[in-house]
């Protein structure tokens, strides 16, 4: 592929990915949905350009929708997780070691889930999980759900890259092909 073909078409996939973070501004319920399909555009892009693509448009995405978003929570689970995950999910599973690679997964998990209740809590003044964590009793099932949930998220992630790679990878290059 050209070079200006992957430089238009990273421009049209961070642009496609800031827009879904900035209609986190008109739908707030899905907190976590449009932080995760932002991430998955951004992988699409990677997987097309390259991985430095895919890098130089989460940093672009991320600190875009930092000023856009009126809901930091979801800037912050973009930045934070979400946006950046998918990029990292295909480095870590290289490693040979499952185990290695799961235990990776859920130390970067549950790091960035910790960074994020600190960063909101204490600079952004956001009450996330006041109600759970004011009950010392919650806070293991609340780690051990998010942890299933992410674990959840995670296969969703590798069927759906297999999907697009299997399927909708040879669409896009032939589309690009033509321009």
């Amino acid at each position: 592929m050209k070079q200006s073909h992957k430089i238009a078409y990273g421009g049209m996939m961070t642009a496609f990915s800031l827009l879904i973070m900035l209609a986190s501004n008109f739908i707030p319920s899905l907190l976590f949905a449009f932080p995760a399909a932002a991430g998955i555009v951004i992988y699409t892009l990677s997987f097309v350009s390259g991985h430095g693509y895919g890098w130089i448009s989460f940093a672009a995405v991320a600190l875009l929708s930092l000023f856009l978003c009126t809901d930091k929570t979801v800037a912050v689970c973009f930045i934070l997780f979400l946006g950046y995950y998918p990029l990292l999910k295909k480095t870590v599973e290289k490693l040979r070691s499952k185990v290695l690679t799961y235990l990776i997964k859920l130390l970067a998990f549950n790091a960035a889930a910790a960074c994020s209740y600190a960063l909101l809590t204490f600079v952004f003044s956001v009450q996330v999980f006041t109600k759970w964590l004011s009950a010392a009793w919650m806070v293991v099932p609340l780690i051990i759900g998010l942890n299933l949930v992410f674990l959840l998220y995670d296969l969703c992630l590798t069927l759906f890259f297999r999907k697009y790679e299997e399927k909708i990878y040879n669409l896009v290059t032939k589309l690009l092909r033509r321009f």
